[in-house]
């Protein structure tokens, strides 16, 4: 008897195993030429799950993994451990063997990619002493991040990484003119990183590579519809437009004026303002244009004149009640002039601004019950006022984020012929001062360059309080400085005060307090200048 039911029992087994069979069937069947497969392939070439969709399947990664039976996990630990080994013992070639190893058991763990990719570019290209042996490896973190796309290749984060690397750690090393003459030259690393279509040479600066891998992640973004998950959009779409920017500066650095440094500010003006026009999404969820606030602050003033004239005097009635019910104490300390205020009545007042407060919502209802014919509409007014209120911060906060207005008005300025001749003419005077020795000529030429950038502050006159402007016109201040007391001349002289248009800018950007004296010298002859 008991055999009999320990042979139903596995009878009962067998079936239900095969039973499972059929639904096990339709959710897991490959996909083939003649059929979509089952619900999981199709679910994955839906949503671009497969090996084929993220990016290249090599035979030797696929290979490797099998052959861990399982123990991939404590592989890849190993592994790990090894090349913090290496890196700590300086072996390069170890090191380098190793992440490669890595690279077949990990091809789809971004942060792997970029960890590694870092390691090559930032950590070890310091370690070693001749700049194009520090350069090589520079390049090495480059191209292993971008055999890391070719595993994941609709990776926005991972391209827009790539974009960074080439040009931030190339344009913004210490040794950026040695880095950048040399990428330029690279033309292994531009045939190889192109498949064998390399740019002009013209258009082999980092800055301009970094511009085009950060516009392909976008596009991934925009045509693919891959998320960028945590990253911030305000800096993520502004990539393109930056080292636009970057570019122009590093050019003009470098002696190269006129119609080319011209062209290069008005492409990034132009990738500036395809910015500011892009929808994003803010961090909470609403979609915003940087260069819609304008726009909607004309919005909010007629919705809120709209508002105001639906409910006159509605406010003054609500804040009426409430300072009602203040304590004596309170309403004597509000009656006192700010600047006139004890700590104690300063205290009283503070704590009385959250009750004093007279919300859209409060005077909506108010005008509900005393105006109930007009309360569908307060009420939609008031929604749509705290709505906008609430577009503006996001508008407002993201703009700061990525200093929107300060880079639109410099792409704007910098195009101009005064400021575009201002640098040129800052460039000349330093070298006719350190390679030909004429100081006479450097001082000619840096006055005039300080008298068209007093043109350009007076066209643009939002720049006077910027202190990145500031801040890049002191260097060449400084190195006027300089010139001078080569001639034995100086700030304090009257000859040069009076000649020097730029106090504003100097007394604003002087944050070592270098000509503190010369400043206060400066204000006296004014002073004196204005008493006669």
């Amino acid at each position: 008897m008991n055999e009999n039911k320990s042979f139903y029992r596995k009878l009962v087994y067998i079936l239900l195993l095969a039973g499972l069979l059929i639904p096990l069937s339709q959710l897991g069947a490959p996909s083939t030429l003649e059929s979509e497969g089952g619900v999981l392939a199709q679910l994955r070439k839906e949503h671009y799950l497969g090996q084929a969709d993220l990016g290249e399947i090599d035979p030797a990664s696929e290979t490797i993994r099998m052959a861990t039976l399982g123990l991939r996990g404590i592989a890849v630990s190993l592994l790990w451990n090894k090349a913090n080994e290496f890196k700590k013992k300086e072996d390069w070639t170890n090191f380098k063997a190793t992440l490669e190893q890595l690279a077949k058991l990990q091809p789809y763990f971004i942060s792997f990619w970029k960890y590694q990719a870092w390691n090559l570019t930032y950590n070890v290209s310091v370690e070693l002493d001749d700049v194009r042996d520090r350069f090589s490896y520079v390049i090495r973190g480059i191209e292993f991040l971008k055999d890391g796309i070719k595993y994941n290749r609709k990776n926005p984060l991972l391209i827009s990484e790539l974009g960074w690397f080439i040009g931030n750690k190339i344009g913004r090393a210490d040794e950026h003119v040695e880095y950048r003459r040399l990428f330029k030259a690279d033309e292994d690393f531009h045939n190889s990183f192109t498949n064998g279509n390399p740019p002009p040479p013209d258009q082999r600066d980092n800055w301009l590579v970094s511009r085009r891998q950060y516009e392909e992640s976008i596009s991934v973004v925009d045509i693919d519809k891959k998320s960028i998950g945590q990253k911030n959009p305000t800096t993520f779409f502004a990539a393109p437009a930056m080292s636009q920017i970057n570019y122009a500066e590093a050019i003009e650095e470098e002696g190269v004026f006129q119609e080319k440094a011209r062209l290069a500010w008005r492409s990034g003006a132009s990738l500036w303002r395809d910015y500011g026009n892009r929808e994003m999404r803010s961090s909470r969820g609403t979609l915003i244009q940087l260069a819609e606030l304008t726009r909607w602050e004309l919005v909010q003033k007629k919705l809120q004149a709209e508002f105001d004239g639906l409910s006159t005097g509605i406010r003054e009635s609500i804040l009426a009640e409430k300072k009602a019910k203040l304590s004596k104490s309170t309403l004597s300390a509000l009656s006192v002039p700010e600047t006139l205020r004890s700590e104690q009545q300063r205290q009283l007042v503070e704590e009385s601004l959250s009750s004093l407060e007279v919300t859209l919502e409060e005077i909506a209802a108010r005008v509900a019950t005393d105006l109930p014919e007009k309360a569908g509409q307060a009420s939609r007014l008031s929604k749509r006022i705290a709505e906008n209120n609430d577009r503006i911060f996001l508008i407002k906060n993201n703009r700061q984020v990525s200093n929107y207005d300060f880079w639109k008005v410099r792409c704007d300025f910098e195009q101009t012929a005064d400021a575009l001749r201002a640098r040129e003419l800052a460039y000349a005077a330093r070298r006719a001062f350190k390679e030909d020795a004429d100081l006479s000529e450097s001082q000619r030429l840096y006055e005039e360059c300080f008298d068209l950038w007093k043109k350009v502050f007076v066209a643009f006159p939002m720049l006077n309080n910027d202190s990145i402007i500031g801040s890049d016109l002191m260097e060449v201040i400084d190195e006027y400085a300089e010139v001078l007391m080569q001639l034995d001349l100086s700030f304090a002289d009257e000859e040069i005060d009076t000649k020097f248009p730029l106090w504003d800018v100097l007394e604003a950007s002087d944050q070592e307090r270098k000509y503190v004296a010369p400043i206060a010298e400066h204000k006296k002859r004014l002073e004196a200048a204005n008493a006669e």
